[in-house]
């Protein structure tokens, strides 16, 4: 019986070809990004992570709530940044589980042979300790991890190869555990070689020894800190043993909050892409719209469908046939086309996952990366199934209410009154829909174009930057590193066409370095605060074309035997010095030695990345920017962990071969040092706004496609309200009326469906983006500009999409319509 009813089902589609590619190309759109989704859904959350037994591994969380004493406003907050003091306190205390951290992932020099000789190789490192690849369960191909010898403070020298760099740079060398290779400028011995196909959050392409302690990397919150449980033990008796050193944690906010402080394991599925896990979840109820939508238009294709074929079905009910079997086999011939717009929207999704995986940067990226499993394949499934029946139900209950005497008596073409009042309720519901999207792209569209369009405080037009790894043994020594900027500058200064030079530990758009430091005197004298910092080389200014507002640059006489003197940025002097004179005034780094700085000038805000206050891609904060010379090295060589210094030059103009230039500029101070990448400001302000671009492409693309089929489906009303009634807008012609009454009639059924699905996505709205309000910056999140665009936008597609189908009414000739009725 089901086959026959498929052969019968087939039958029917190839009649009315037409209809059927439509139905399969709106459902492969529909079907095909819901599937892609999903797969990020099930990378996120639902995937099991490809680690031995992740069920028993967790991260460890330090979670803050309380009433700030500053702004007495509540907050709650979760940190996963440990430094080496909780370190200790969980080797005292914590028996149930064996722990492992890691520290900063940043680029390095390698020197690996090549067919031609050495050379030069940039790659990624990240900081582990001894037992991080037991703890995560990342198996080796060969070797070992980390010892205990060579993990602590001064320890040897030892490297873990991912399988990946092994095959490329060692050409899968069997010999290469035991072996020294040149790294950051020293030898390291290979001790190990991750299995193939293994990965790790991040991936970097090898790893050295962190060697936590409450000194160096781990002497400020920079690690992050996993833990196993141990055979027979539970989640249950690792809570016991951290709740005491809640109490030594405590000690590192007092003074910050009025409230409490604890650690916590967090299971490592949901610690695992936990920044990305709302985002998809928001994304996965979007796509989910843009799948309504579709079925709604395809309920009002078969609704017309249908009623053209009630001859058909009357037919088939008279000569004995059950209503059931009438509604199943319209059911059936719903479920044919969505699996086949199913199968057409795997091929959709293979390609959006595809751009996706090249789109989004590695912090996005589930760990493992996307993958099209029985999981995503059963959810495909099961969506055709659901989409059968939410596009078929419907129509096919109509059937419910034929009349055969009247359905074997009119035309073809009639329709029930029901019929038209429930599409328009289609219509309406899919531009509600349509109108969320919208508000949710025009909020993130505000929002970039405001981050984009914020004041830099600085001229970027004619500049270049270039950035090198300095976490190297060779720049350990102040008077190496300091001898690389000179020289390097001096010949970089050489090139035709630049005006100027200088170094950066950081540039505008990026974020600063963190560091902890007391006012001196001021209106806050005595108290200890963060601020961003960075080191910069003399000419920094004229380079970047920075207004200097108060005092002088930094000079070439600012070295580590004179003065040690800084310059501020307007905020800095504004939130610490307020209306005094900031020029003279005095704070102290509370560490490296605790040195003193004499401020000696204040320049503009320039926009960059907060680190200290605020979440916003962009904006401003309190920075202090050191004389190269003058930078404690302990802090510099921490700070090379995890930013490369940028050597910047200002152009008249476009210059041919800039980049080759520089870094041959950069090979007469060092020709062991290459280049890692170069980047224009343009570029470096789109990699801080990165995230915001694709949220706009995801959303835009999303509401575009929901414009879009809300448009047609509006067209579809229209267009067959006009066929069905031809012969009653003859009638009106020939009885006097005007053609744009008879197109106003027939028009204003798209009108009024396009005008209740605005009011009440209007309102869903005002309920919907308060989800997006973490994304949403520099303006509300009722921001009127897009609550009135979007409404008049949809408006006016539906005016367009309404009154283009009435103007087939002007071929209608009342005469011969009349007559052919």
């Amino acid at each position: 019986m089901v086959i026959r009813d498929l052969r019968f089902a087939f039958r029917q589609l190839t009649k009315s070809p037409g209809f059927a590619l439509a139905v399969i190309l709106t459902l492969a759109l529909g079907i095909g990004v819901n599937t892609a989704v999903f797969s990020m859904v099930d990378g996120f959350m639902l995937r099991s992570l490809p680690f031995r037994e992740p069920e028993r591994v967790a991260a460890l969380i330090f979670h803050v709530q309380g009433v700030s004493q500053r702004s007495e406003q509540y907050f709650s907050e979760d940190d996963d940044s440990h430094n080496g003091v909780t370190w200790q306190a969980l080797k005292e205390n914590l028996h149930s589980a064996t722990i492992a951290s890691w520290g900063a992932t940043g680029g390095v020099n390698l020197q690996a042979a090549t067919a031609g000789g050495a050379a030069i190789r940039y790659v990624h490192d990240t900081h582990v300790s001894a037992d991080y690849f037991d703890v995560l369960g990342v198996p080796l191909a060969m070797g070992r991890s980390f010892t205990a010898e060579e993990d602590r403070p001064h320890g040897p020298n030892a490297v873990v190869l991912s399988y990946g760099l092994w095959q490329s740079a060692f050409h899968g060398d069997a010999s290469i555990v035991g072996r020294a290779i040149d790294l950051k400028g020293e030898p390291y011995a290979v001790v190990g070689v991750l299995a193939r196909g293994a990965v790790t959050p991040g991936n970097a392409d090898l790893f050295t020894p962190l060697r936590p302690a409450t000194t160096g990397e781990c002497g400020g919150t920079n690690c992050g800190i996993l833990m196993r449980l141990k055979p027979g033990a539970n989640w249950q008796q690792v809570a016991a043993e951290l709740a005491p050193i809640h109490l030594r944690s405590m000690d590192e906010v007092s003074g910050l909050v009025r409230g409490g402080a604890w650690l916590y394991a967090q299971p490592l599925a949901r610690y695992t892409g936990g920044d990305m896990q709302p985002k998809v979840k928001v994304l996965m109820v979007a796509v989910g719209f843009i799948l309504a939508i579709a079925c709604a238009n395809l309920a009002g294709l078969a609704l017309v469908r249908i009623a053209r074929r009630r001859r058909e079905i009357a037919t088939r009910l008279a000569l004995g046939a059950a209503r059931f079997e009438v509604l199943r086999q319209l059911w059936i011939e719903n479920l044919v086309l969505a699996l086949l717009g199913a199968a057409a929207g795997l091929v959709v999704a293979a390609a959006v996952l595809k751009g996706l995986q090249s789109l989004l940067p590695d912090e996005m990226l589930p760990v493992g990366g996307f993958a099209m499993d029985g999981r995503v394949l059963a959810f495909t499934f099961g969506a055709s199934l659901v989409t059968s029946l939410f596009f078929g139900v419907l129509p096919a209950l109509t059937t419910r209410r034929v009349d055969l005497r009247s359905a074997m008596s009119v035309g073809s073409y009639s329709v029930a009154g029901g019929t038209g009042r429930v599409r328009q309720w289609l219509i309406g519901a899919e531009i509600a829909l349509t109108v969320v999207l919208l508000a949710a792209a025009g909020l993130l569209v505000r929002t970039l174009v405001h981050l984009e369009t914020l004041p830099p405080g600085f001229d970027a037009h004619n500049v270049m930057t270039a950035k090198a790894s300095l976490d190297d043994a060779r720049y350990h020594d102040a008077a190496a590193l300091h001898g690389l900027f000179d020289k390097g500058l001096t010949a970089m200064r050489r090139i035709p066409g630049v005006h100027d030079a200088a170094v950066s530990l950081s540039v505008p758009y990026e974020r600063g370095l963190n560091d902890g430091i007391t006012i001196l005197d001021g209106k806050r004298a005595g108290s200890k605060t963060g601020s961003s910092m960075s080191y910069v080389s003399p000419g920094y200014l004229s380079t970047l074309h920075i207004p200097l507002l108060a005092g002088r640059d930094v000079a070439e006489s600012d070295t580590e035997t004179s003065q040690m003197v800084a310059m501020v940025n307007e905020e800095f002097a504004q939130k610490f010095f307020g209306d005094h004179a900031p020029i003279g005034r005095h704070f102290q780094l509370n560490d490296s030695g605790d040195p003193v700085y004499t401020i000696v000038g204040v320049i503009s805000n320039v926009a960059k990345r907060p680190g200290i206050e605020g979440d916003a891609p962009l904006g401003t904060e309190p920075v202090f920017y050191l004389p190269a010379k003058q930078m404690p090295q302990g802090l510099a060589n921490i700070a090379h962990l995890w930013y490369q210094p940028s050597w910047i030059v200002r152009t008249a103009g476009p210059v041919t071969g800039l980049t080759e230039s520089m870094q041959k500029a950069l090979a007469e101070a060092d020709p062991l040092l290459p280049f890692s990448g170069f980047y224009s400001m343009d570029q470096i302000l789109a990699q801080q706004l990165q995230q915001q671009r694709i949220e706009v492409l995801l959303f835009t693309t999303l509401a575009g496609l929901a414009l879009m089929l809300s448009a047609i489906g509006i067209y579809a009303l229209v267009s067959n309200l006009v066929v069905q009634r031809t012969r009653e807008i003859g009638i009106r012609i020939a009885l006097g009326s005007s053609l744009g009454e008879a197109m106003a009639v027939v028009g204003k059924s798209g009108a009024i469906s396009a005008g209740c699905g605005v009011v009440a996505g209007i309102a869903l709205s005002l309920l919907a983006v308060r989800v997006l309000a973490s994304e949403i910056y520099g303006i509300g999140t009722y921001d009127p500009v897009t609550f009135v665009a979007v409404p008049a936008l949809l408006l006016a597609i539906a005016a367009i999409a309404s009154f283009l189908p009435t103007l087939r009414i002007i071929g209608i000739e009342p005469a011969e319509t009349l007559r052919a009725e």
